[in-house]
């Protein structure tokens, strides 16, 4: 197959996909130009639209829209090529305007539709101007779903968030992550050495692009100071941005961070935990392997990319029994789940992960095994490819009554 592939990164959760696909397919990548390397691929640049000015709704609509047509202007070039499917992330106005240059099958991916992680915290509501804005980019984005022949989504969960009528054409393929060998406790302590982790205490992990309100940073918090007090030679690893990205509670918190937040009203100070930003993909991949377990209280995700790599480093976790998890979870097997609030329980099971050896070792190679089994890139590919190929044998006629709306 010709795949015209467009995403908001030459490297980014789709990489390992076309690193696949490539060895059987042609792609083309249409990215931006600074966000990475995409080896073995055509590559053509776009600059993705970003409005700054304007109230929060024509800042979306206008980002979106623009987006849409610095892709098209983009892909102008290409229109005498005939492409057998063409891909791209529906949300940030990827595949808006596909149609108008050209005419193959279209795939968009899609993770939430909305502002479900905007809204997933009562206690911190939208604004108004927030509610209005993610109702403007809902409506772009299922203007773009219903244009769209197939679409991909992470999860079922993610897939029961999407306008009913396009349910028939929703295919569910979560992305791929690197499985490797797994490792033996003697690999798991070299990696604290080397990365300046105790070398025995138990140590807990949470881990995450931002520290915030829908991450359930502040149950975190919260579920440490227990387990400090039934454990008190354990550490904490904390991985993630000090900034807020998809919640709202940045208007209830009066400039305070929620890192800061959720230390002040937990009674812990920063110094009982381990705080590191972000860091290169490797260096992440051992901090998650370095950890006895790690806890994901997550409130909403279609799904988490740290969570499959804890599974791919067959760490143990206790998540959250909401969201994509219990899809993925078998309680007691492969992970843990608790109710999202239930602060006492992830602190409980969290203590009987760091003190039960048997028990984290059988959950942490079953959590692998999954992985291995479900979820690495090469069976990502196979799930992909064989949408993709769904797509390319779609006729004509139904091409032509999508694009016509």
């Amino acid at each position: 197959m010709k795949i015209l592939a467009i995403a908001l990164a030459r490297h980014s959760q789709f990489s390992g996909i076309f690193d696949v696909l490539r060895r059987k397919h042609e792609i083309t990548l249409v990215a931006p130009d600074g966000t990475g390397e995409a080896p073995g691929l055509r590559s053509i640049p776009f600059t993705p639209a970003r409005v700054t000015s304007g109230s929060r709704s024509e800042r979306a609509v206008g980002s979106f829209l623009g987006t849409a047509r610095a892709v098209a202007s983009a892909i102008e070039p290409l229109r005498g090529e005939r492409f057998d499917v063409v891909f791209g992330q529906v949300s940030f106005g990827c595949t808006h305007e596909i149609r108008r240059v050209l005419g193959a099958p279209v795939v968009s991916h899609v993770e939430l539709p909305g502002r479900e992680m905007a809204t997933a915290r009562p206690e911190f509501p939208p604004s108004r101007e927030d509610i209005e804005a993610g109702e403007a980019h809902r409506a772009l984005v299922d203007q773009s779903l219903r244009a769209s022949d197939l679409i991909i989504t992470p999860s079922r969960h993610a897939a029961g968030l999407l306008p009913r009528d396009v349910a028939p054409r929703v295919r569910v393929g979560m992305e791929g992550f690197r499985v490797g060998p797994l490792r033996d406790a003697a690999e798991r302590r070299a990696l604290r050495q080397r990365h300046g982790l105790p070398a025995d205490a138990p140590l807990l992990g949470y881990f995450g692009r931002t520290l915030e309100a829908m991450r359930g940073f502040d149950v975190f918090v919260q579920a440490a100071r227990e387990v400090r007090r039934a454990l008190p030679g354990a550490a904490f690893l904390v991985v993630g941005e000090p900034v807020t990205h998809y919640g709202s509670e940045q208007a209830a918190l009066g400039g305070e961070s929620f890192k800061d937040f959720a230390l002040r009203t937990a009674g812990v100070a920063e110094h009982e935990l381990m705080f590191r930003r972000i860091q290169p993909f490797p260096v992440y991949r051992e901090l998650l392997a370095a950890v006895d377990a790690a806890v994901f209280p997550i409130f909403e995700s279609a799904g988490h990319w740290s969570f499959f790599d804890s599974l791919a480093e067959g760490t143990p976790t206790v998540a959250a029994r909401r969201a994509f998890f219990p899809e993925v979870i078998r309680d007691g097997h492969n992970g843990l789940l608790c109710d999202v609030r239930d602060v006492a329980n992830f602190a409980a099971r969290s203590v009987a992960l760091l003190t039960i050896p048997g028990l984290r070792a059988r959950i942490g190679r079953a959590a692998w095994e999954t992985a291995r089994r479900d979820f690495t890139e090469e069976r990502a590919a196979a799930r992909y490819e064989a949408v993709f190929e769904e797509a390319a044998r779609l006729p004509a006629y139904a091409l032509t009554a999508r694009a016509a709306g």
